[in-house]
């Protein structure tokens, strides 16, 4: 390979690297916002491809399908968390609109 060829087999390497680590990370893991590296969701932010990484070279092109599989299995993940997040959601404001704030809730009867 080329000096050149071997640059851009790195960088790609090295994107293709990136993208499995955040894509393969379980939601479980981080739902809390630890367990990524202990700062948090907040800190993995918007992925910026790298500049100038050329056309994928063909023997990654199989690892590079297999990353973007894993992405899509982590957005669907993310599609039926959010969704069961609205349904639980839409439960406790139906709760907070029904309940009549004027009447006690609790009893003390020691008291």
């Amino acid at each position: 390979m080329s000096p050149r060829t071997d640059r851009t087999h790195a960088a790609w390497l090295a994107a293709l690297d990136e993208l499995e680590a955040v894509a393969g990370r379980d939601p479980q893991l981080t739902a809390d916002g630890a367990g990524v590296s202990g700062a948090g969701l907040g800190a993995l932010g918007t992925w910026t491809p790298p500049a100038g990484l050329g056309p994928l070279p063909a023997e990654l092109a199989e690892r590079a399908s297999a990353v973007a599989g894993v992405q899509r299995g982590a957005l669907a993940r993310l599609d039926a968390a959010r969704k069961a997040v609205l349904a639980h959601l839409g439960a406790v404001r139906s709760v907070e609109s029904s309940h009549e704030p004027e009447r006690p809730v609790y009893l003390d009867a020691t008291g």
